[in-house]
């Protein structure tokens, strides 16, 4: 049974325009990224969608309720396991000053990428297994999400390699193994 999962980058926060590490930190949107947010659900009104989920984190949750009104679609199922890597004391940190920092070394604090990797391989396990055979919205961060493409791509896209921007979709399809069907799509924000 084929289900489609559309990963959805969350709109913009303050710490986004400003090129901060949030990781973990709950940072809110701000009006760039609600209207990203309501341009991303013009786009995806062309389409059905079954279920609507998202990371327990403000950013996401407010993505997620946006979309949601606009597509009739809810209520906004969290699940933890799609909250964004932890960067320990990066967090609140430019990419600048984290690489003059650390390095390529690890940074004190943070959450191991095989982790983030397990864990949104668990949530989409957990999602496919809810809703066999539909088609479903998961409101989730940058990391995770290039996370995810890099393990189900096999590394041709993903960490390292693919630059999300706020409110991108990437569709993923289950029919006894993922699959990227396309990702970093974006609409322009009104």
């Amino acid at each position: 049974m084929v289900t489609e999962i559309c990963l959805v980058r969350h709109g913009e926060t303050d710490w986004n325009a400003r090129a901060l590490i949030q990781g973990s930190t709950d940072i809110p949107l701000n009006d760039t990224g609600r209207n990203q947010a309501r341009a991303a659900a013009g786009m995806l009104q062309q389409e059905r969608w079954d279920a609507l989920y998202a990371s327990t984190m403000i950013r996401a949750i407010e993505t997620a309720e946006i979309i949601g009104e606009v597509l009739s679609l809810g209520p906004v199922t969290t699940d933890h396991n799609l909250r964004e890597r932890e960067y320990g004391i990066a967090e609140g940190m430019d990419i600048a000053e984290r690489y003059r920092r650390f390095g390529e070394g690890p940074i004190p604090g943070a959450e191991e990428w095989d982790q983030v990797r397990k864990r949104g391989l668990e949530a989409l396990e957990a999602i496919r297994r809810a809703n066999p055979g539909q088609r479903v919205l998961a409101v989730a961060h940058g990391g995770l999400i290039n996370a995810l493409l890099g393990v189900i791509s096999a590394g041709e896209i993903g960490s390292g390699k693919t630059v999300l921007k706020n409110a991108s979709t990437n569709l993923i399809v289950w029919d006894g193994s993922w699959k990227v069907r396309w990702y970093n799509r974006t609409a322009e924000a009104a």
